[in-house]
């Protein structure tokens, strides 16, 4: 039987796809992550080295309104440039207030905004699937989870070059889009300068450049290279600030910038020393970040070292740059970071993600979309993972209840569901429900991770932390009571945790004479000293009250991260009630 087919001179209708179920990835992606990144930000006081000293600046670029010249206690902080400062200032003053959670939001909504790029690139590069796992591995690392909970400048750093590796691998593989990519790929890479210096173009630049070379393309060169709106903006962004810097301090300023913040720190060459830093800090041998690695990204390690592996190149099968782009930028920038003398786990952070977005990529070609087996290594490897999520997820409560005083019912209930979860995983990879399983292992760590945020953190926040914020506490009590205040010797951190309690400039003494002076005035008067000063001071002479606080009960190694308070009172006299 013969049936005929009647066409239409009538144009296709292309289907409309609703804007929800287009964009429902990246809708569900980002409102889990900022879920789980607001969680507990504001629920302890400023950790580390870096988070006073950027509330400090923070705080300092709000009062001032310069935008251009960041500040601590009034002097020049020219360590990083003004990006993330500027948009803490912009978020503070928005809220009106400097309190932790304010502080470190503007990393929070960084740190989503980068997650859910890597979910669109997921998403564009493989699938939905594809785009979920981009996200969740991504937010969920332990690296990448502390920088996204801190006011560091380094999670700015990590979004500029994450958007910037990935609108470069668009415009690699999508020769038709390009002229669409190229320039949101150079305003992306001014921003990587705006936020870290010349660190930040390079980090971009380097794999991009391998890339190049290793495609011989000539057409690809050329659409790089191509004249578009980008150039000029990213131009105008990175000059601008130059220009206005350089106009209001001259060469001292740009020197402090493009050099010896730079170079200086990357070689540690004794005629580079910057204003704001000392040489010799943070020196680790060359193997540092192979050691610190499968802790950074914890729990997807396995999955996320066999992704990189199997990007190595083959004879049989050659690689494209589809497939070895992201890996290569992470290699590159691994390379380029082992050969500097001074490391930090923070500085490898804006190369993750591009991990991270291949190891999605990587397991959604791999993993069947129908249940049939798998072959031995995948499986294994992917049994591994689930398996260390549920253990961790299970066993670090009880260490937070041995070190920090977690609650046992709260622990064990915790490494219940953990366990129970973990169950229900293996039960789906032995299904041949791949997916499913690694879903569940997902929603385990998740479910830790939120609560170890919400519990465990402000635990861990009462034994180390809270007692090195009361040095200020106290001042601020003496202060209220009439006396003068003053600060000797201290760090950024130190500085940083004055500028936010104070909320003014102090005044700086430079030497034990003068601090000796100022004791003798027959005024109340009390002063911050850096305990390594103070002890200088008090070997040449200098005798004051000293004044005790709750960081005296701390460790020598974390006591001296507070400052001494001395003063030329008694130092009870504000509680007795005795005039000053």
């Amino acid at each position: 039987m013969r049936t005929t087919v009647h066409l239409t001179d009538q144009p296709t209708v292309p289907l409309r796809v609703p804007f929800y179920h287009r964009w429902k990835p990246l809708i569900w992606t980002g409102l889990a992550v900022l879920l789980l990144y607001v969680l507990g930000i504001g629920n302890h006081t400023l950790w580390g080295y870096h988070e006073p000293y950027v509330g400090g600046i923070v705080r300092e670029m709000v009062s001032s309104g310069d935008f251009v010249v960041p500040t601590l206690n009034g002097q020049p902080y020219l360590e990083k440039p003004p990006l993330f400062y500027a948009f803490g200032a912009l978020v503070c003053r928005a809220f009106g207030t400097f309190q932790p959670w304010a502080l470190r939001l503007p990393s929070a909504l960084l740190a989503v905004a980068t997650s859910v790029w890597a979910c669109f690139l997921g998403h564009r590069l493989s699938s939905v699937r594809a785009a979920h796992w981009a996200g969740f591995t991504l937010a969920t690392s332990f690296l990448f989870l502390e920088a996204g909970q801190t006011a560091v400048v380094d999670i700015a750093l990590t979004a500029a070059v994450t958007f910037a590796l990935g609108l470069a691998l668009l415009a690699i593989v999508e020769p038709s889009y390009r002229r669409r990519w190229l320039p949101w790929f150079w305003v992306a890479l001014g921003l990587t300068f705006l936020a870290k210096g010349v660190v930040g173009p390079i980090m971009v630049l380097a794999p991009l450049g391998a890339t190049l070379a290793l495609e011989r393309d000539r057409e690809l060169l050329r659409g790089f290279a191509r004249w578009n709106w980008g150039l000029p903006a990213a131009l105008l962004m990175a000059a601008g600030w130059i220009v206005m810097l350089g106009l209001r301090g001259g060469g001292p300023f740009l020197q402090e910038v493009l050099l010896r913040n730079s170079l200086g720190r990357y070689l540690q060459n004794p005629d580079w020393v910057p204003a704001t830093g000392r040489l010799g800090e943070h020196v680790e041998p060359w193997y540092f970040y192979l050691l610190r690695i499968p802790v950074n990204v914890l729990p997807w390690f396995a999955l996320w070292a066999a992704a990189l592996l199997s990007a190595l190149p083959r004879r049989a099968r050659p690689q494209t740059p589809r497939g070895y782009f992201l890996p290569l930028a992470f290699a590159v920038n691994l390379l380029l970071f082992s050969c500097s003398q001074a490391k930090r786990e923070v500085y490898l952070l804006p190369a993750l993600p591009a991990s991270f977005l291949h190891l999605a990529l990587w397991l959604d070609r791999r993993v069947p979309r129908i249940r049939r087996r798998l072959d031995r290594p995948l499986l294994w490897t992917l049994g591994l993972t689930l398996g260390l999520a549920g253990l961790l997820a299970a066993g670090f409560p009880w260490v937070l209840v041995r070190e920090d005083g977690l609650s046992r019912v709260l622990a064990g209930a915790v490494a219940l569901v953990s366990l129970a979860l973990a169950a229900w995983a293996a039960r789906q990879l032995g299904r041949r429900d791949y997916p499913g399983a690694f879903r569940v292992a997902m929603v385990q760590w998740s479910l830790f991770l939120a609560i170890l945020l919400t519990f465990g953190v402000p635990a861990m926040d009462r034994r180390d932390w809270q007692p090195l914020v009361d040095p200020y506490r106290r001042a601020q009590a003496l202060v209220q009571a009439g006396a003068g205040l003053s600060c000797a010797g201290l760090s950024e951190t130190q500085l940083g945790f004055a500028s936010l309690t104070f909320q003014r400039v102090l005044p700086t003494l430079e030497r034990p004479d003068q601090l000796q002076e100022l004791l003798r005035q027959p005024s109340p008067q009390a002063v911050l000293v850096e305990p390594r000063w103070w002890a200088r001071a008090q070997s040449r002479g200098v005798r004051a009250r000293v004044v005790a606080t709750a960081a005296d009960a701390l460790p020598p190694a974390r006591r001296d991260r507070a400052p001494v308070l001395v003063t030329n009172r008694d130092p009870d006299w504000p509680r007795a009630g005795a005039a000053p």
